[in-house]
């Protein structure tokens, strides 16, 4: 009898270790994903003040001329094409060219073939990040609300949500304009264990 006691508190020790190990692991990753978030936003930051710093100095270099001449800024091997702020959520990221598996994992990333502040529909693409970094808040918007988009020459254009709603990934009527001939931006991020999308779509104020 005391054979079988041991027998079971033996197993139920090993049981025990191999959570505490399993966890110990979980929580190691766990905090290692979220320094290197964290040293990203420090980064993206720095690219932000970048863009900031670019086109102040242009508009200064270039004031009274018309110049097609764009200043050339890189984060981490893909080219910046603006950035995006939308103060009622405190976000503010560099927007990258195009839309990857890598470059999603930097920056909010340009879905499609959009001009920044141009005729058209300019989709974006963010992760859903449980703390709210990238396009984790975006659920908070709602009609009304204001989201400014800045290209490199330092141009702002405000742009007003009219709309939010979920759809299935390969919803592809998301990249069409709602209206033609105006200048619109559509939030793209995933939700539900990336099986649904969540759109915000905003049009120039």
């Amino acid at each position: 009898m005391k054979n079988v006691e041991n027998k079971k508190f033996k197993i139920s020790n090993i049981l025990l270790l191999a959570l505490i190990a399993i966890a110990i692991v979980l929580i190691t990753l766990l905090v290692i994903k979220y320094r290197e978030r964290s040293i990203n936003e420090e980064k993206l930051k720095e690219v932000v003040l970048e863009i900031s710093e670019e086109t102040t100095k242009e508009n200064k270099e270039n004031e009274g001329e018309d110049t097609e001449e764009i200043p050339y800024i890189e984060y981490e091997g893909y080219q910046v094409i603006g950035k995006i702020n939308i103060a009622k959520i405190n976000l503010e990221y560099p927007i990258l060219i195009e839309s990857t598996e890598e470059s999603l994992k930097k920056s909010i990333s340009r879905f499609g073939d959009g001009k920044v502040n141009e005729i058209g529909n300019l989709c974006l693409a963010g992760h859903n990040y449980i703390n709210g970094a990238m396009f984790g808040d975006i659920n908070k918007l709602e009609n009304g609300d204001e989201i400014e988009i800045t290209d490199l020459h330092g141009n702002k254009v405000t742009y007003t949500v009219f709309d939010k709603f979920i759809t299935d990934p390969n919803d592809t009527t998301v990249t069409k304009s709602v209206e033609e001939g105006r200048k619109e931006i559509t939030l793209i991020t995933c939700i539900h264990g990336n099986k649904d999308r969540l759109i915000v779509r905003a049009s120039e104020k």
